[in-house]
């Protein structure tokens, strides 16, 4: 017959096995590091954003103050951008830092009178400069 205080201490010294074995939380795995060491990999921050222009339903350019080649190239999944319409766009950083380096930092929606459109950052790439001059006078920041 089993005895029901075997059993528990049993299952837990199995739990605290399982969770010494188990690597820290905080430990950045191969994907984090290959991330931060990706090259040519630039950030900008919200609050230095100069200028934008919206060029399709899917990507918006901004000027950054960083300089001036700096721009950045931001591309949405969704469609959600309205080229002929005056509608802001809101644009919240995550995380609690002001910085985008990436599509996860980054929350953009476009509002309107009755509230605001989500839109899913796709990508956020910094131009070269060869990029920036071949951009039309109509689609500069």
């Amino acid at each position: 017959m089993l005895n029901y205080a075997t059993a528990a201490a049993a299952l837990g010294a199995m739990t605290l096995a399982g969770c010494a074995a188990a690597p820290p939380a905080t430990a950045p795995g191969p994907a984090m590091a290959a991330n931060a060491a990706e090259p040519g990999r630039a950030c900008f921050r919200v609050s230095g954003i100069r200028g934008q222009k919206i060029i399709d339903r899917n990507t918006v350019l901004f000027r950054t103050s960083v300089g001036p080649q700096d721009v950045f190239r931001v591309t949405m999944r969704n469609g959600c951008l309205n080229t002929a319409a005056s509608d802001p766009l809101v644009l919240i950083p995550s995380g609690g830092s002001d910085t985008v380096c990436d599509r996860m930092d980054l929350d953009v929606r476009v509002a309107s009178p009755i509230g605001s459109t989500p839109c899913l950052v796709q990508e956020v790439r910094k131009l070269n400069a060869a990029q920036v001059e071949a951009l039309a006078p109509g689609e500069r920041p």
